[in-house]
C-alpha cells in the first residue's frame, strides 16, 4: 500500500526537517513525499535539497488550495495525507494506517487522534466519525488537522480539487463532503502532532466564524432542497 504525503509550504523551513524526519522514521518501505512550495525567500530550498527522496515543486502559486492540488496531482500512491511543513508524524503511524486499512477493507478513509502542541502545553483530541457531529464545529470533534486522516485516493479524485478562493476552511470543506460519501474508520491510535505557536493560520484568523460560513455554504450546495430544515437545525443546536 503506497502512501503519498503531500506537504503545501511557504517560508516553513523553521519547522521543516521536523516534518520531513517525521516521514523517515516510519521506517515504512512504499511511500512518497511530495513539497509544493509557494517560492519561498528562506531556506527551504537548501533544506529540501538535503533529502534525495523528496519530490519537489517551488513556484508561485494561489495559496494553500492550490499548492495542496498540484501535490495530489504529482501523487501516485494508494493512500493520501496531507502533512503542513510545521506538523509531524508520531512513529508507526503509517503502519498503524496500513493495519487499519487491511483490517477494514471497505473503508474509505480512517481517522485516529492527535496531540494539539501549543508552547509547553499540549492535548489529546479525539475526533468523530459522525457527520451530525463534525456540522456542530463548536464541539471541537472534526479532525482539526490533516495529520490525523488518511484516505484513499479515490476519495479526493471524487471531491474534487480543493477550492482555490478558500484558503481558510477548505479542511473543513473536504471533510463535509467525504463524511457525507464515504465509509469512514475510527481507530484508537495518536497518528500525528498539530504543532500551533501562535503564528499559525488557524490561530491568526476568526476560526469559528470560517467554519460556521463553510458549514452553512456545504448545507446550501449540497442539500438545496432541505437547507432551510437542516440550517434551522444546525443554528437550533448551537445555541442550546
Amino acid at each position: 500500500m503506497k502512501i503519498s504525503v503531500l506537504t503545501p509550504s511557504f517560508n516553513s523551513g523553521k519547522y521543516l526537517k521536523r516534518a520531513i524526519k517525521s516521514v523517515l522514521i516510519q521506517n515504512y518501505k512504499d511511500f512518497e513525499h511530495i513539497i509544493v512550495d509557494s517560492a519561498s525567500t528562506d531556506d527551504t530550498l537548501s533544506i529540501v535539497k538535503e533529502y534525495t527522496h523528496i519530490k519537489f515543486l517551488s513556484e508561485k502559486d494561489d495559496g494553500q488550495s492550490d499548492a495542496m492540488n498540484k501535490a495530489f496531482r504529482m501523487s501516485s500512491g494508494d493512500v493520501i495525507v496531507y502533512l503542513n511543513a510545521d506538523d509531524e508524524f508520531l512513529p508507526e503511524a503509517f503502519n498503524t494506517i496500513e493495519l487499519a486499512f487491511k483490517n477494514n477493507e471497505n473503508a474509505d478513509i480512517v481517522v485516529g487522534n492527535l496531540i494539539f502542541k501549543s508552547g509547553n502545553k499540549s492535548s489529546l483530541r479525539i475526533p468523530s466519525i459522525s457527520y451530525k457531529k463534525v456540522l456542530q464545529y463548536w464541539l471541537n470533534l472534526f479532525p482539526n488537522n490533516p495529520v490525523s486522516y488518511f484516505y484513499k485516493r479515490n476519495v479526493q479524485l471524487l471531491i474534487g480539487d480543493f477550492p482555490i478562493d478558500d484558503h481558510y476552511s477548505m479542511d473543513i470543506w473536504f471533510l463535509l463532503k467525504a463524511y457525507q460519501r464515504f465509509k469512514l474508520v475510527k481507530i484508537d491510535k495518536t497518528l500525528g502532532v498539530f504543532h500551533s505557536d501562535g503564528l499559525n493560520k488557524t490561530t491568526t484568523i476568526n476560526l469559528g466564524q470560517n467554519l460556521h460560513n463553510a458549514i452553512k455554504k456545504h448545507l446550501k450546495n449540497d442539500n438545496p432542497l432541505m437547507f432551510p430544515y437542516f440550517y434551522f437545525k444546525f443554528i437550533t443546536a448551537r445555541f442550546k
